[in-house]
Formats: structure tokens, C-alpha cells, sequence
């Protein structure tokens, strides 16, 4: 955030908002991180954050592999020299063949797409497959594992079975599986899974007839994953259960970028209706999506940082919902807000909601306490934590909106 406010400071009027600003050298940090803690290869979801700008600047980074779910996304990285895998449950037979042409990894989810690659053998060179996983296999091979919410992806074990004899009689060459919990699950079920990977494996190795060579536990990390309990020591020595011919592997997209991410869009106007008082911005559900919370039962709306060319003023400590930050006033923040040429000029303070230029009462995203210094018309408000899926996973027709602008911050 520090680098933020210095470049804000520099080019603060140059900068044309609504956009995300993202750190390459955020991203490499965390990569390195995730890829220590769990001691396998790291593949990156590249629905999270497809920038082809950051992608580029960070690919030397991400060793382990790019998962790609579109042929938009193939084609940004398909000069690249990351190691690709394909998936995604509704890829048809255009999309397996730039997955072939391209040399990526398939990932199958059904058996018509497993059928579907019959075509292509003897005729191009075919990568081993990975077999899709439903959520439901791991209950089957480890009555203790806690359970996931049901969902559509990959194959039931009946499914599984006639995917591997299938592979056996098309010849197609068969890697290993793909796992998958969920988002943000990591914590709560990555033992239970790894434990049914290792009953899977053997089982899997015993109907195809030959030794596999790659499981994919998949991911679920949080945003902050460092801050959750979790003794990756003890899961790192389970991993070494595994036969030592298989590659592991996890995958992660918010785990990787969103901390790596800013969202900064600029105040407009500011508003009072009876008590409540209105900061109305020039970007917002439409340019991010998540910020706006419409798919959360119970919305827990962040509070931005303020910044002002004359005085850099916090509204509230990074990332922070404003539920969590009732009487904050650090010495921090207190820092912040005398800082520059015309520190007495400081705001009244006072809760605020933040909205932006959609015309849609659910355009709401972000918001602050009493104890806050109140925005004003050109504040530049920077919500952190926007680097996974803000971007990729928002809604930009309605009213023909533009769309944020990028910045890298290095």
C-alpha cells in the first residue's frame, strides 16, 4: 500500500480511474510463499486474473503451470512457455484440438469429451490426460473427510472406472486425476483430501495397469492463507506418503493474486439523504464486481483508503470490513491524516457510503464508520485485496460503462 500512496502522490492527477493497479513483485512474493508452505509444484488458475500485461511480466514466476478454462485464455498464453492444462466441463471439440495443437495438458470431465479425443490419436502427438475428480470420490475413499458442497464438476467413481477402461481401449495416455473442494477450503479439508488422494491413487494405478504420474490436489487458499491455522509442516510429511514417481501439484488463483490487486476509482459528487451521507464514484459493480457483495446472504463491505494530493488520509486499515473496525484510529492512521502542505484541512469525520455510477441501488461498495474522515469530490478511494477474480469475474454492458484501466505498479 505504500508504494501505492507514493505513486498516487506522483501521478495522482494522471491517473484515470476507475482501474486496478497490481504488483508483480506481490505476485512473485506470494508465489514463492504458497510454493514453500507446501513443498509441490504450484499451478496457477488463470480465471482469476487473466491481464495479459501482468501475466507477462510474472510468467517467469509461475514454474509450475498455467490452468486455462476458454481458448481466449489459451490463446494469451499460448506463445508462452508455461506448461498449460486445460479445463473446463463444457470445452468442446474446438477447444481439444487447440488444446492438442497447443501441447497443454487436458484435463477430461466427462466421458464424451474422453471420446472426443479419440480423433486426434495417430494423428498428433496426445500429452497424457488428467481424469476430473467429482468431490463426492473422496468420501468413498476416506469416510473422514469432512465433505464439500455437492457440485457438477468431473466424474463419480462408476464414471471413473469407465473412463479409465475407455482410456485403456482408445489408448488414449492417462497422467493421473484432478481434485477439487471449493473455494477457500484448503484449511478445512486439504488433509481428509490428501489422505483419500493416496487410496485413490492406488486404486486408479491398479485399473489402469500401470504406474500414473501426476496427481492435482487442487487449492481452495483464501486470500491471506498465511493467517489461517493450518501445520503445512505436518501436511507436507503426509504428501511424502505419496509413491515417489508422482508429480504432486496444487493449483490457486486467489491465493496468488488477490493481494497483489488494487481497485481505485475516483469520488465524484458526495451526497446527504437525511442522515446518511453518500460518496458517489466513477467506478463500481461495474468494473468491480465483488466489491458490490450482490451474491453474499450478509454483505461486509470494505473500507477504502482515501487519498488526496494534498493529504494522504486513511479511511480505514487495508482490507477491512467496516463491521470489524468499529473505534480504529491507530496511530497509523492518525499519521496519514496530517500528512501533507494543507493537514488542517482535514475532513469531518463520519460514516459513509460508498457507491458507484450504475444506477443500480445494489451499486454499492464500500463503506466506513463515524470515526472515519469523510471523502470529498476527487478523493481517489483504493480498496485493497482486488487482484483475483474483481476483474475477470465482473459485468461491464450495462449502460456501456467503460471498463477500469490497468496499471503495473512496477
Amino acid at each position: 500500500m505504500d508504494r501505492i500512496l507514493s505513486l498516487l502522490q506522483a501521478n495522482g492527477g494522471q491517473i484515470e480511474t476507475p482501474c486496478y493497479l497490481y504488483s508483480v513483485s506481490q505476485v512473485a512474493a506470494n508465489y514463492q510463499a504458497l510454493t514453500s508452505a507446501l513443498g509441490t509444484k504450484l499451478i496457477y488458475s488463470m480465471k482469476a486474473n487473466n491481464n495479459a500485461d501482468l501475466l507477462m511480466r510474472a510468467s517467469h514466476y509461475l514454474d509450475g503451470g498455467i490452468e486455462v478454462a476458454s481458448i481466449g485464455e489459451l490463446n494469451l498464453v499460448a506463445g508462452g512457455d508455461s506448461e498449460k492444462f486445460i479445463n473446463n466441463p463444457s470445452a468442446d471439440k474446438k477447444f481439444l484440438r487447440a488444446a492438442v495443437a497447443s501441447r497443454s495438458t487436458i484435463i477430461v470431465d466427462n466421458l464424451i469429451q474422453l471420446d472426443a479425443l479419440e480423433e486426434f490419436i495417430g494423428k498428433r502427438p496426445l500429452k497424457p490426460i488428467l481424469l476430473r475428480l467429482n468431490s463426492s470420490v473422496l468420501k468413498r475413499f476416506n469416510e473422514h473427510h469432512p465433505g464439500v458442497r455437492a457440485d457438477q464438476f468431473g466424474m463419480d467413481w462408476d464414471t471413473v472406472e469407465k473412463a479409465i477402461a475407455r482410456c485403456k481401449s482408445l489408448q488414449i495416455p492417462l497422467a493421473g486425476f484432478h481434485l477439487f473442494n471449493g473455494s477457500y477450503s484448503f484449511a478445512k479439508v486439504a488433509t481428509a483430501t490428501a489422505i483419500a488422494g493416496i487410496a485413490i491413487l492406488q486404486e486408479v494405478e491398479r485399473l489402469y495397469g500401470s504406474p500414473l504420474s501426476f496427481v492435482n490436489l487442487g487449492g481452495g487458499f483464501s486470500d491471506h492463507w498465511q493467517d489461517q491455522p493450518f501445520d503445512f509442516e505436518a501436511y507436507r510429511a503426509l504428501l511424502k506418503e505419496f509413491p515417489s514417481h508422482i508429480t504432486l501439484a496444487h493449483e490457486t488463483g486467489r491465493g496468488l493474486m488477490a493481494s497483489a490487486g488494487y481497485f481505485a476509482t475516483r469520488v465524484r459528487y458526495t451526497k446527504q439523504i437525511e442522515k446518511d451521507f453518500f460518496a458517489i464514484c466513477d467506478g463500481g459493480i461495474n468494473q468491480n464486481f465483488l466489491l458490490a457483495q450482490t451474491e453474499n446472504a450478509f454483505r461486509r463491505l470494505k473500507q477504502p483508503l482515501l487519498w488526496r494530493k494534498s493529504e494522504m488520509r486513511v479511511a480505514a486499515e487495508s482490507g477491512q470490513d467496516a463491521s470489524s473496525n468499529q473505534g480504529a484510529d491507530t496511530e497509523q492512521d492518525k499519521a496519514h491524516q496530517t500528512a501533507g502542505p494543507e493537514a488542517t484541512n482535514v475532513s469531518d469525520k463520519g460514516a459513509c457510503t460508498y457507491v458507484g455510477s450504475s444506477c443500480s441501488k445494489d451499486d454499492v461498495i464500500g463503506k466506513q464508520n463515524d470515526d472515519q474522515p469523510r471523502p470529498e469530490a476527487g478523493d481517489i478511494c483504493v480498496f485493497a485485496d482486488c487482484g483475483a477474480y474483481n476483474a475477470s469475474y465482473t459485468m461491464t454492458p450495462f449502460l456501456k460503462l467503460p471498463q477500469a484501466k490497468t496499471y503495473i505498479i512496477e
